[in-house]
Formats: structure tokens, sequence, C-alpha cells
């Protein structure tokens, strides 16, 4: 392993590692102090007690860290900060999960909150399909309309949405027409089951509106910078800089268009404020006079112009005539150009050859030469005796030197001939090549003179034609040179240009010199000037502009010049220069540059992210949309986790119908706090109390506290009170002691115990405990339980038993009686256990200890306790009764007398009396007595009553009587309320007549039965005897209905409906037989609810309740 490179990248990567410990360290030291603790436990309950939350809340920290992750990566490319981005994006992210849990919650508490009873609906239930119906057919009617004004005729034109005259009055009519309607339909139809849950959505929502806000903000902000994270990811610098090739290409094009529209324009102002100049309406003046002029001296005009045709075709003819010559002599010399152009090709083709021979030769001479040379040399040598013999003089071997000397010498002449020769050859054909150079010089000279002068001459032909051209044809016609005048004019005003202005001014030289060579049209032309010097400075604006187009369409028209220019760089700078070469006028010109550089500075490959997302859109960029969805999509599935986290701990309470909105937590913080420290127990507790009626408006138990332990009822009671606080629980008669609950209370309190059930693990044991020392300690619970405590003594702890009982301390038989049963019911559940050593020794534990004290205070007294103890002593103290013997039977193996225990007798006590039963005659009489005495209560003698209920028929008529002044009630907050009260009072005189005879009763059981079955009869016929005149009910609601009108002098819309009803009720009650049950139906009709009544207002504030609090539902 490479140690070295190891150390490099630790080096390189050490700022990283650093944090990346430091944070590990302060998360290591966090996770061991007593916050993070607390925060494990509660992560450990959450998901041990709902896992969906904890999933939920999971997914929503984890959906957060991931959008926070983007939404800081985003805001650190914008800022450059990390720690501040940090800060922000972790601002936005916690406010963006809380908030988005609060609206959840806002949606799992408000859907079931109901606003107090206003005005009652619109229209009747009986007209509401008529009136929808119509307003539906209002509607259609009202959108075929605007179909077929927007569609146009069937054989023509199809419109659009876009081709609407938003303008036009009808248009605008039938617009509101149709929104009118379309809210008028779902206003009809805002209670129905279908519309009822959206208009609840939308009460919601804006009654949050605020959290919306926070919400809308924080998600805004961290799309925004997440979107430019993802962008960034997904859309790298190479594609940016193709991209702005593409859109730098796409947008030259445009200026470029932009810069031809704004030459058009400036040219066509420019052109109509020059001929409003009066330097142009003086030159229009002077050619005006040229034309009348012109037209007086029509046959000198003519004649002069023919004699200038006849000298211009004299002089065209002497110019051809120069060409001809020109042309005749350049053919002859082209000729002999030919041919010595031939010879010296020959020569130029024999040159290389010769000039080959020669060098080989003079090579050959060369060499001959120092062969002489050289052989000289050895002569001399030999001569001299330095090499050869070595003998000085000259001998035969010096002869043969010389010889061979002489042979050299001659080769070496005979090899300087022949290069002689070869030179002399070369040399001619070089001379020759000289010559035939200097020809062809002096032809090409003759030539060029011969062409010169064809040229001159075809110009000088060419210079007198165009002289004499005119647009209508090559020449003048003198009889159509005022119209070719006119005609020329005209196209200078159709196209301001310099040739155009040229053009008149040739044509107005032409005509005033016509008239000025002839002297009897001079005097006419004396005072015409035709130079248009005033005008041309005039225009000198539009001519520079024109002369600039020329060199725009020159240098930037065609897509070959932009296509030119590859990159970015490039077709801005080439877009720059057709500007400055358009030569606009400077506000044009400073208009397109700003647009040239607003288009540079949003370049893809420069610019700031910000603008390349905004160019990204701007081009339909897929990939932005993607990032953007992706973005959108994350931080709204954090929307969703909180969203349906809130509703994962959406609590039970929840679902009750209330006037204000309270979170679940609230909810159950209000029954929590009333279930007080044993929440279990007191849960239970009020569960054992209900009982099951049927559901009625999601009422389905009823708790009747009278019949409980005052302790107990007490706990109860605490409950039960704040289940009335959310709405849970309400009287259901005049008896303050019965209440009904509603079934969500009862799921909650449920919920309670279960939850006890679960997490506890001898919550079971417990009950079970309970439940068998209940049993064991009946029917005097209270007593008994009181009897084991004052027998227990408290011991050290041992093993987890607290206490002892010694049952042969116990001296008394029913006291031991009842130890022992509390003893073998605790053994069933290992609460008490058996001393090893000791007989009728036993241990208890503390769970025996508590359960005996909960039951001693919770339990009622036993009025019965003192009878039936005096009873079972006097039983056990009684002798024995003597029947006699029945057979006399022997001990097969007798006892000694001496073993036998010895049996010790108490003294022996008298027998109490039986309890002797009522006679028939007796309970006739009481339940007679006790129902007089009720009956008397409510101004009602039984003898009216009995009358009244003889037929079973009167019995239905009377109860259906009373359903149809309820009915009344239902649209009435205030008259449902006047009902329950009156009842209620009614049932609060029953109530006290009841405790009366109750406590003349004493404690005889025979007679508490036969008054609860009196009681029981009255309270159910009580719905019965209101409506009998005696009573007062219908008095009392009169009475109630004008002292409501008296502090507004008048009564509400529907007052007076309901008043009269009465007040024919009243009459009938004391005209008719009221034994007769048609007598009650005649009621029942008078009492009917009549359609499109609505009797809200009954009373301003009844019995001195004071006005309802606005919960913001109105």
């Amino acid at each position: 392993m490479d140690v070295k490179f190891l150390i490099d990248w630790l080096a390189e990567n050490a700022r990283p590692f650093g944090i990346a410990v430091f944070l590990a360290c302060t998360i290591a030291l966090l996770l061991r102090t007593r916050v993070a603790r607390r925060i494990r436990t509660a992560i450990e309950e959450t998901v041990f007690s709902n896992w969906r939350l904890a999933l939920l809340g999971a997914t929503g920290i984890v959906l957060s860290a991931a959008a926070g992750w983007r939404t800081w990566e985003g805001m650190y490319n914008f800022t450059g900060e990390p720690l501040l981005s940090g800060m922000v994006t972790f601002g936005i992210q916690g406010i963006m999960l809380i908030v988005a849990w609060l609206i959840g919650e806002s949606f799992a508490t408000g859907m079931n909150s109901r606003a107090r009873p206003g005005q009652s609906s619109l229209v009747s239930a009986a007209a509401q399909p008529w009136i929808g119906s119509f307003i539906g057919l209002l509607l259609f009617i009202t959108g075929f309309v605007l179909f077929l004004q927007w569609s146009g005729p069937t054989g023509g034109n199809r419109g659009g949405v876009e081709d609407i005259n938003w303008s036009a009055t009808s248009d605008k009519l039938l617009m509101f027409g149709a929104g009118l309607l379309l809210f008028a339909l779902f206003a009809l139809y805002a209670a129905s089951d279908l519309v009822r849950p959206y208009v609840q959505v939308v009460r919601v929502v804006i009654r949050n509106s605020m959290l919306w806000v926070m919400f809308l903000a924080c998600m805004a902000t961290s799309v925004f910078f997440s979107f430019d994270s993802f962008f960034t990811a997904i859309f790298p610098p190479s594609e940016r800089v193709r991209a702005a090739e593409l859109r730098a290409q796409n947008q030259v094009s445009g200026i470029i268009t932009d810069i031809e529209q704004a030459i058009a324009a400036r040219r066509a102002s420019l052109a109509e404020e020059l001929f409003t100049t009066g330097a142009w309406k003086g030159y229009e003046g002077q050619l005006e006079n040229i034309t009348k002029a012109a037209a007086q001296s029509q046959g000198v005009i003519e004649r002069f112009i023919n004699d200038q045709i006849e000298e211009r075709r004299r002089a065209v003819k002497e110019q051809q005539e120069r060409i001809s010559s020109a042309q005749a002599g350049q053919a002859g010399l082209a000729n002999r150009k030919t041919s010595l152009t031939d010879e010296k090709s020959n020569f130029a083709a024999q040159r290389p050859e010769l000039a080959a021979d020669y060098a080989a030769k003079k090579a050959d001479y060369d060499a001959k030469l120092r062969d002489v040379d050289a052989k000289r040399v050895e002569a001399l040598a030999e001569d001299k005796g330095v090499e050869g013999s070595g003998k000085a003089g000259r001998g035969p071997l010096y002869r043969q030197r010389m010889d061979e000397l002489g042979q050299l010498q001659a080769a070496a002449q005979i090899a300087q001939e022949r290069m002689k020769d070869a030179q002399k050859r070369l040399s001619g054909v070089e001379s020759r090549l000289s010559a035939v150079d200097r020809e062809l010089a002096t032809l090409d000279g003759d030539l060029a003179k011969y062409k010169g002068e064809a040229e001159t001459a075809e110009q000088r032909i060419k210079l007198t034609e165009s002289s004499a051209e005119t647009d209508a044809g090559p020449k003048i016609d003198p009889t159509r040179i005022l119209p070719l005048f006119e005609q020329t004019k005209s196209e200078f005003r159709a196209d301001p240009t310099v040739e155009h202005l040229g053009a008149v001014q040739r044509m107005c030289g032409d005509i005033t010199n016509a008239m000025q060579a002839t002297p009897e049209t001079k005097a006419l032309v004396s005072s015409i000037d035709c130079d248009p010097k005033t005008t041309a400075d005039a225009a000198s604006t539009l001519f520079a502009l024109q002369a600039g187009t020329k060199v725009f369409e020159n240098t930037c028209m065609g897509g070959d010049k932009l296509n030119a220019n590859k990159s970015t760089d490039d077709l801005f700078a080439f877009a720059r220069r057709c500007l400055a070469d358009s030569a606009l006028p400077s506000a044009d010109t400073d208009t397109l540059r700003t647009h040239i550089n607003h288009i540079e500075l949003a370049r893809d490959d420069k610019a700031h992210r910000f603008v390349v997302t905004l160019n990204a859109f701007q081009d339909g960029n897929r990939l932005a949309y993607l990032a953007l969805a992706i973005a959108i999509g994350l931080d709204g599935l954090i929307f969703m986790s909180g969203l349906f986290g809130a509703n994962a701990v959406r609590s039970p309470l929840s679902d009750i119908p209330s006037f204000r909105t309270r979170s679940g937590s609230q909810l159950e913080a209000t029954i929590n706090a009333a279930l007080g420290a044993h929440p279990y127990e007191t849960a239970w507790l009020t569960l054992t109390s209900l009982r099951p009626i049927t559901n009625q408006d999601g009422f389905s138990a009823l708790a009747d506290l009278s019949a409980m332990e005052r302790s107990q009822a007490d706990r109860v009671r605490m409950v039960l009170t704040a289940g009335a606080d959310i709405g849970a629980v309400e009287n259901v008669s005049h008896n303050p002691e019965r209440y009904r609950v509603r079934s969500e209370l009862r799921e909650y309190l449920s919920s309670v115990c279960d939850k006890q059930f679960k997490t506890d693990a001898t919550a079971k044991d417990r009950a079970r405990l309970d439940q068998l020392v209940s049993a064991a300690l009946a029917p005097h619970p209270r007593e008994h339980s009181e009897i084991v405590l004052n027998t227990l003594e408290p011991i050290r702890e041992t093993e987890g038993f607290t206490s002892m009982v010694t049952l042969t301390d116990i001296h008394n038989d029913y006291d031991s009686r009842v130890v022992r049963r509390v003893m073998n019911a605790g053994s069933a559940v290992k609460a008490v256990a058996p001393d090893v050593k000791i007989d009728d020794r036993y241990y208890i534990r503390p769970a025996l200890y508590e359960t005996l004290l909960t039951i001693r205070a919770t339990a009622p007294e036993s009025s019965a306790y003192d009878y039936e103890r005096v009873r079972y002593e006097g039983v056990q103290h009684r002798p024995a009764l003597d029947a006699g013997v029945l057979r006399e039977a022997q001990h097969e193996l007798p006892l000694p007398r001496g073993n036998a225990p010895e049996i010790e007798r108490r003294p022996e006590r008298p027998a109490l009396p039986p309890v002797q039963p009522l006679s028939p005659e007796e309970r006739q009489q009481l339940v007679a007595y006790y129902r007089e005495a009720m009956l008397e209560a409510v101004n009602l003698r039984s003898d009216i009553v009995d009358t009244r209920l003889s037929l079973p028929q009167s019995r239905d008529a009377i109860l259906e009587a009373w359903r149809a002044l309820n009915a009344h009630s239902k649209k009435n907050e205030n008259l449902d309320f006047l009902l329950r009260e009156f009842q209620a009072g009614q049932e609060r005189l029953l109530d006290d007549v009841v405790s009366r005879l109750r406590r003349e009763i004493g404690g005889d059981d025979q007679k508490q039965r036969l008054l609860d079955g009196v009681d029981d009869r009255v309270h159910e016929d009580l719905t019965l005897y209101l409506l009998f005149p005696e009573t007062g009910l219908i008095s009392t609601l009169i009475d109630d209905l004008e002292t409501a009108a008296q502090p507004d002098e008048g009564l509400a819309h529907g007052e007076q409906d309901l008043k009269d009803q009465l007040k024919n009720v009243q009459e009938a009650l004391g005209r008719l037989d009221l034994d007769n049950p048609r007598s009650w139906d005649e009621i029942r009709q008078k009492l009917a609810v009549r359609t499109g009544a609505d009797f809200r207002n009954l009373m301003r504030r009844p019995l001195g309740q004071p006005p309802p609090e606005d919960d913001g539902d109105a």
C-alpha cells in the first residue's frame, strides 16, 4: 500500500474528516444527555403504541432532511455562505414541517365542527328540486348561447375562447349571469352530503388561512432553491454552454429582424418628414416651373434632344471604328506571339539536354587536367630522387613518366575541344531564348496598347449610351420626355433615394439644357435651378440610413452570414456589428443595444443560476419542468406526511360535533384532567356506570348517578362534566343525575383502559383481584372491607408481602368468615400466601391492601348490614332444636373419650323475628299514595291522568302531538332549550317528591322497590303529561314569546306564526274533550310545522342564559 498516497489523500480531505469527527463526537455527547434519553424513551413509546405515527413522523423528518439538503445546496449556490444557508434552511424546513402538521390537525378537528344555527335554508325541501331545475335550465341556456357566440357560424370560421369580445356588454352580462347561476346552484345544495364536505374544507382553509400563507411561503422558498439544486445536477455546464449557443442563435436572428423592422420604420418616418420640409416644397416648386416651361416648348426640346441623339450616335460610331482597328492589330500580334511561344517551348525543351552534355564534357576535361598534374608531380619526384627508384636524375623511369605525361596532355586537349563544342551549342540556345523573350515582351506591350484603345472606346460608348438611358428605355423619346419626368418624380416620392433624386436632377437638367440651347426658350428657364442641394441636405439623414441599409444588407442579411458565427461571443459581436452598420439614429440604436446587452447578460454560460432557470422555463426546457416537479413533489410529500401524521394522532373525541374547534390533544387533555391521578380506575368506573340506549344523534349510553355511591358519583360526574364541555354529554331529562353519553367519549375511555392493559402487565391481575375481592366482600363490600382491613397487621416487606393476618386471632365468627373468604380470593391470584410454619397465618401483598382500601372508600354503605350481622350472630347462638332420634348407631371404632376435643359452646341468644311481607292491599295503597304525591307535584291528579290515558289510542295520539311540538325545537335552538328546561324543572319537582318519600320509608326494602317502580312509570309518561293544560307548558311558551318581543317592540321573522299556532293550541286545549283521541289529533295538526316557517329567534336570552360565544363559525 502506498503510504505517501494515503497521507496525501488524508491531507487533502483533512477538513471534511475534521468536521465529520467533530459532528460524531457532538452527537455522541448529545446522546448521553438526559434530553436524549427522554427523546429515546418517547420514540420507543410512540413506536410501540402508534407505529403509524412513528412511521409518518420519521418519514416527515427524513423528507425534511432530504428537502433541506437540496434547499441548502441551492441557497449556498446563491449566497456562498454555508452557515447562513444552513440556518435559513433549518428555519424553513422546521416551519414547513410544523405548519404541515398544524394544517393536518386543522382538518382533523375542523371537519366535524359546526356553525351555530342561524337562519334556515333558503327554500323548503319541497321547493328545492324545482328551483334547482330552473337554475340548471337557465345555466344551460346561458352556456349554450355563449357556445354559439364563441363557435361562430357553422359554415364559416370557428371561434375560440380568445375570440370572445370582452368589451361587449352582452358578453359581460352572459358571463356574469353564468357565474351567478353557478353560485346560486352551489348555495342551494350546500347542505347536501355531496357538497357539504367541500364547503367544510373551504371553511377550514379560510379559518386557518395564516397557516396556509406561512406554509406556502416556506414551500415556495424551499421549492425554488431545491429546484435550483436539482436543475444544476441534471443541467451541467456543458449543456448550459450548448443551450447558450442555441439561444444566442435564435435571439441574434430576432435582433437582426428587429433591426430590419427598425430600419423600415425609421425610413418611412424620415421619408414622411422629408416631404413636409420647406426645402422639398421649394425644390418641388422649381420642378413644377420647369414642367410648365417644357410644356410650352415641346418642339424646341424635341429638336434639341434629336440633335443630342444624333451626336451620340456619331460618337458611338467613331469609337466602334477604333475598336475594330485595335482588334485587327491585336489579331496579327497574337499570331506572331503564338509562333514565338512555340519556338520558345522547343528551345526550352532542348536546353536541359545541352546543359547536361556540357556539364559531362566539362567534368571529363577537369578529370584529365587533374591526371596531367599528378603525372607531372611523379616525374618531378623521380627527377629529384624522392620517389620511384630513389635516384636523382632523368633515368628510364623518369622518361617513362614523361611519356605518360605526354599522353595525358593529348587526352586533355581532346577533352577540351569536346567541351568547347558543347558549350557553344548551349550558348546558342540560351541566346535564342533571350531574343524570343524580348520579342514576346514587345508583342505584349503592343497588345496591351490595342486592348486599352478598345476598352477606352467601349467606355466612351457606354458613357454616351448611359447619358441617354431612362427608365422607359435605353434612349430618351422626345415625345415622352414630360411623362417620363413626371414618372421620375413619382418614383422619388415613392422611394426617396439618392439615385432617384439624381434621376430627377438629370431629367430637370436635360430639359433645362434643351431649352437654354434655343434663344426663344432660354428666358423661360433662366430663373430655374435644378440643383437639389437644400433637398439633399434635408434628406441627409435618410440617405445616410439608406447607405447603412445597403451595408447592413451586404454584411448581415442572409442565413449564411449568421451561420458563419459559431460561438456565443461571435454571435453577439455579429449583432453589435450589424447594429453599427445599420446607421440607425441614436435613439433606436440605444434601444437595440440595450436589448442586446440584456440578452448577453442572460447567457446561460455566464449568467447567474437564477437567470439560467428563467431562461430554461422561457425555452420550455423539459429538464427544468422535471426539476421543478421533483422539488414540488418532495415538499408535497412533506405536506402529506404532516397531513396524515396529524390524522394518525387523531382522537376519537375529534368526531364529536362542536361549535368550537379543538385539537385532539386539547380534547384528550380535558378528559384526562377529569380522570385525575388514577385515569384507568376512573375510566373503568365511568364505563361500568354506563347503560346502553338506542343510538340517537350519536348518543349511545346513559349514565345514572343517582344510584351510585357519592364518592364514585363524584368521580364519574367530573368526567361527565368534562364531556359536557366538549359536547359529548347532555342531560337526558330534568333529573340532574341522568345523562346521555356519546359513543366517542365511551370509545376514548375504552382506549384509556386498553392502553393501561397493554402497558401495565399487572393491570389484568389487579382487575381480576378486584373482581374476586368484590365478590368475596358481597353483599356489603364497604363494611366487610373495613373488617378485613382492621385485621391486617403491617410487617417488614418480605418477598413482596407487606401485611399479615392470623385467623386464630379473630374471635368473631362473622369476621373470621369474611376474612377467610377474602384470603381465599387473594390466593386465587397469588396476592395471599400462607405461612409454611404457622397455621392460619397468611401474608398479603400490597395489591390486595390497595384493593380493599379502594373498595372501602368507594363502596356505598349498606343499610341491611347491621340487620344481617345481627341475624347471623343470632342464628349462630340460638340453641339447636331437638328433632328426636332417627336411628341408633354404634361406632365401629369408638374413640377414647380423652382424645375427643371439647367443644366450647357460647351463650345462647334469642333469634330475631322474621320480616313480614306486605299484603296486596297494603301494596296497592302505597302505590296509589306514591303516584298521587308525584302527580300533585306537576299539578295533576291520578283520576285525570287515568281518564285521558284510558284508551290505547289516546297515548299514541298524545305522543304524536308531542313529537309535532318537538319538531319545532329541532329547527330552533332556543325553543329546544326552553322545552328541555321546562322538562328538567318538572323532573326536579318529581325528584324532590321522591326524595321526601324515601325519607319517610326509611330502610324498608319492600317499600323502596314499590317507590322505584312508581318513579319509573311517572318519568316514562312525563312527556305525555307535559301537553296537559294543567302543566302550563303552552302558556309558558306564549309568555316567553311575548317577553322576547318587548325589547325591540316587534316579533322576528317566523315568531308571529309560532305565536298564532300556540294560541290556537291553547284555545283547543280549553275547548276540546281531551279524553277523546281525535282531540289530540286536532292538536297535533295545529302544532304541525308549516312549510317555510322559521322560528330561530324565539327568545333573545332564554331563562337568563347569557348569549352564546361567537367562535368564528358564523
